[in-house]
């Protein structure tokens, strides 16, 4: 079994060393084998594996999406499973807020490397990746570091209230991410409340890791260019 939440860039598992085995099989290169490690190798040898399945462009980047991977699973003699491991039912979701966690640059910073650390993302989605793109230039844009940040006023603003007052399909949280988000990309072994720093961190980790492949693609994440929706 093969799991895509496990098969991302930056990764070290036995699941990449699968997927690695399975692409030189396929006749893809990879010069320094199959080494349990998901880096620049074996992006290009991803991205060479989508371009025989006949996708280009940003379709062909080299990041695993679950029909590409089961695909090539099935040649490779491997099941894949699509589903988030730590994924909770909506209704499970917590609206508690947090007391006494400062609103500062410090205080975001050791929670987004937290979340790196229980998601398995590198801490250089902290500091800085190739392009600068970082998780605290997000945080900021979408929260001002207020961990009990929550939008009231747009499109996601709909549903019955709840108890912090909102409605219950706003944005919440460091990360701006909302209930149904939150939910599928609950990191396993975090609380449910999504207003937990690091609970609503790594659930927009893993977002990101399942939308975009890496933080470097997120618009949002990138200091040198305009705040964007994520």
């Amino acid at each position: 079994m093969v799991t895509l939440s496990n098969v991302r860039f930056g990764k070290r598992n036995d699941e990449v060393k699968a997927t690695q085995a399975a692409l030189v099989a396929m006749g893809m290169s990879l010069p320094s084998g199959a080494t349990g490690f998901y880096g620049e190798q074996t992006k290009a040898a991803y991205a060479a594996w989508q371009r025989t399945l006949g996708l280009t462009g940003p379709a062909a980047d080299g990041f695993p999406g679950c029909s590409s991977l089961k695909k090539l699973g099935e040649r490779a003699g491997f099941v894949v499973d699509c589903r988030h491991p730590g994924a909770i039912p909506k209704i499970s979701v917590g609206f508690s807020q947090n007391e006494g966690v400062p609103a500062d640059k410090d205080t975001a910073r050791a929670i987004a490397e937290q979340a790196c650390d229980v998601t398995g993302a590198p801490r250089s989605w902290v500091t800085g990746v190739g392009n600068g793109a970082n998780l605290l230039t997000l945080m900021f844009r979408e929260s001002s570091f207020r961990s009990n940040a929550v939008n009231q006023n747009d499109v996601n603003a709909t549903g019955p209230v709840q108890t912090d007052g909102a409605r219950l399909n706003c944005s919440r949280g460091y990360a701006q991410v909302i209930p149904d988000t939150f939910a599928e990309n609950h990191q396993a072994g975090t609380s449910v409340r999504i207003y937990d720093p690091v609970a609503n961190t790594a659930a927009a980790i893993n977002y990101i890791w399942r939308r975009y492949g890496d933080v470097s693609r997120v618009q949002q994440a990138n200091p040198n260019r305009d705040p964007a929706p994520y």
